[in-house]
C-alpha cells in the first residue's frame, strides 16, 4: 500500500483510470464513474463515505473495480454530502440519497442493472430496488443492514454521544480512536493506516461524517424488505462486525433473498480476501439460475398522498351548487399542477379531494404543503394522509391496500393537518420537516396497528456545530 501512496504523490495519471463525470440529482452535482464495457451493468451503492479518486490511492480498490468490471460494465458514485459530489449542510435522508442512484444511472444511460449496495448504503439499494423494479433485475447487499443499531436496540443514546464525541476528535487520524477506524487496516498495518486516514480526510469532514453516522444509527427499512421482488443475495464474511443476525434478517424477510456467509473478518469488500467476494457477485451477476430480466413492474413502493376538503358538504349547501362546482374545478386544476411540479403522478380528483403518488415522501409531503397553503385564505379547507408502501399499478389507476391506509390515515387528520405512516417519516429522517407522533391507531379495515406522525413546519437548517 505504501508504494500505491508513493505512486499517486508522484503523478499517477487519472487517465489511468475511469474519467469522473457528473450526474444531477435534484440540483446537486453528483460524482460518478464508469469501469468496463460490459453487457451486464453493476450499480454500485458505496457505504457511509467514499471519494472516487482518493480510494485508488488504496490498491485493493483499484483491484477490486478492474476484477468487476472484467465481467460486467461498474458504474459507482459518491453519494451526496461526501466525496467528489456536493457538500451539504448536516446529513442527507434515505429518502434524498436514494434520487441519487436513480440520478446516476439515468446520467450513465442505465435502463436496468443489478444494484450492490455496501454496509449503510444496503438501505438506499433495499429502498430503490423496491421503488424501481423494472429498473432493478438483481439486487446483492454486501455486510448489509436494515435498520440502525438505535433502533435495534443494541446502543444507547449515551453510546451515540460519544460515538459522535470521537469522530469529531479523531476522524483522519492514523489510528484513530472512532466508529469507522474498525473497519480500516489495523495496527499491524501504518502505511495502510496512513492512507486510510487520507481518504477519510479527502471524503468527509469531521462534521459530515460524524452527522452521516448519526442518521445511520437512526433509520429503520425493514418495512420495505417484503416489497422487494427481485432475486436478493445478501453476503457477508463470517467475523465481521456486522453480526449474522443483521444481514440475515434481510435475507429472510425478502420473498427471494439468499443469505452466503463468505470467510474472513474484514467489513469492506475491497479488503481482505477479494477472491470469494468477486466470485459470489460474478455467479450472482452472470447466473442464469439468479432470474435474467426485470420484475414486472406492476407492483412498486411508492409515496401515496390522500387530500381531502373538511366540511365539503356544508360549504356546498351554504355557497350554492354552482359556486361550489366552480371552486372544485378550480381547486382541481392547482392541485394537478402541483402534483406535477412536485414530481407526482395525479390519479383522480375524489370530487372533494385527489389521489396523487409519489416516488418519494418528500415529494409527496411537499405537494400536500403546498396545496394547503395555496387553499389558505379561501374557501376551501384540505387535510392529508401520506403512506409509503406497495401499491399496483392498473393503466391509469392503481389499487393495493396501501391507498386504503393512506386514505384512512387521512379520515384521521384534522384541518389543515398532514398525517403519516411511520414507513413515511422512517425515509425522511434528517430531513428538515418535524414529525410528531400521534401514537399508534387501528385502521378501519386494515389489519394490525399503525403509528402515525402528523408532519409539521420545517426546522431550521442543520447547525455546523
Amino acid at each position: 500500500m505504501r508504494q500505491i501512496h508513493q505512486r499517486w504523490l508522484m503523478g499517477v495519471a487519472m487517465s489511468d483510470f475511469p474519467e469522473i463525470r457528473y450526474a444531477n440529482s435534484d440540483g446537486l452535482s453528483i460524482a460518478y464513474q464508469v469501469w468496463g464495457e460490459g453487457s451486464r451493468n453493476l450499480v454500485l451503492v458505496p457505504g457511509i463515505f467514499s471519494h472516487l479518486e482518493a480510494f485508488l490511492e488504496m490498491s485493493e480498490y483499484a483491484d477490486w473495480m478492474r476484477a468487476l468490471s472484467s465481467f460486467c460494465r461498474v458504474i459507482t458514485f459518491d453519494k451526496r454530502g461526501n466525496g467528489m459530489s456536493d457538500r451539504i449542510v448536516g446529513a442527507p435522508t434515505v429518502d434524498e440519497r436514494v434520487m441519487d442512484i436513480q440520478a446516476v444511472m439515468d446520467a450513465a444511460g442505465v435502463s436496468s442493472a443489478v444494484l450492490a449496495g455496501f454496509s449503510e448504503g444496503s438501505a438506499l439499494a433495499l429502498v430503490f430496488a423496491a421503488r424501481e423494479p423494472v429498473r432493478i433485475t438483481k439486487l446483492i447487499i454486501c455486510g448489509g443492514f436494515p435498520a440502525g443499531e438505535l433502533v435495534l436496540g443494541t446502543l444507547t443514546e449515551e453510546d451515540r454521544v460519544k460515538i459522535r464525541r470521537r469522530l469529531l476528535e479523531n476522524w483522519g487520524k492514523p489510528g484513530g480512536r472512532h466508529a469507522i477506524a474498525r473497519f480500516g487496516p489495523g495496527p499491524e498495518d501504518p502505511a495502510g493506516q496512513e492512507i486510510f486516514a487520507h481518504v477519510c480526510r479527502l471524503a468527509a469532514t469531521p462534521t459530515t461524517i460524524a452527522a452521516l453516522y448519526d442518521l445511520q444509527m437512526r433509520f429503520d427499512v425493514r418495512k420495505v424488505l417484503p416489497f422487494i421482488r427481485q432475486p436478493t443475495l445478501v453476503l457477508r464474511r463470517a467475523e465481521e462486525p456486522i453480526t449474522r443476525a443483521m444481514s440475515k434478517s434481510i435475507a429472510d424477510a425478502v420473498p427471494n433473498g439468499i443469505y452466503r456467509e463468505l470467510p474472513g473478518s474484514a467489513h469492506v469488500p475491497f479488503f481482505g480476501d477479494q477472491e470469494d467476494y468477486i466470485d459470489a457477485i460474478r455467479d450472482f451477476v452472470l447466473g442464469e439460475d439468479a432470474g435474467e430480466t426485470p420484475v414486472p413492474g406492476r407492483r412498486v413502493l411508492a409515496s401515496v398522498l390522500f387530500t381531502d376538503l373538511v366540511n365539503s358538504t356544508g360549504q356546498q349547501a351554504r355557497l350554492g351548487d354552482n359556486v361550489f362546482r366552480e371552486l372544485i374545478s378550480r381547486h382541481d386544476a392547482l392541485a394537478r399542477r402541483l402534483v406535477e411540479r412536485h414530481k407526482g403522478r395525479f390519479i383522480h380528483s375524489t370530487g372533494d379531494g385527489l389521489l396523487a403518488t409519489f416516488d418519494t415522501p418528500s415529494n409527496a409531503i411537499a405537494c400536500a404543503v403546498a396545496l394547503r397553503d395555496r387553499l389558505a385564505g379561501g374557501e376551501l379547507r384540505m387535510r392529508a394522509g401520506v403512506h409509503t408502501g406497495e401499491i399496483e399499478l392498473r393503466g391509469d389507476d392503481i389499487s393495493g391496500l396501501s391507498v386504503n391506509i393512506a386514505s384512512r390515515i387521512a379520515d384521521l387528520a384534522g384541518e389543515g393537518e398532514i398525517v403519516t405512516s411511520d414507513l413515511t417519516r422512517q425515509l425522511m429522517i434528517g430531513s428538515r420537516v418535524i414529525f410528531e407522533a400521534r401514537g399508534v391507531v387501528s385502521l378501519k379495515g386494515v389489519p394490525g396497528e399503525w403509528p402515525l406522525y402528523t408532519a409539521l413546519s420545517t426546522q431550521a437548517p442543520p447547525s455546523r456545530s
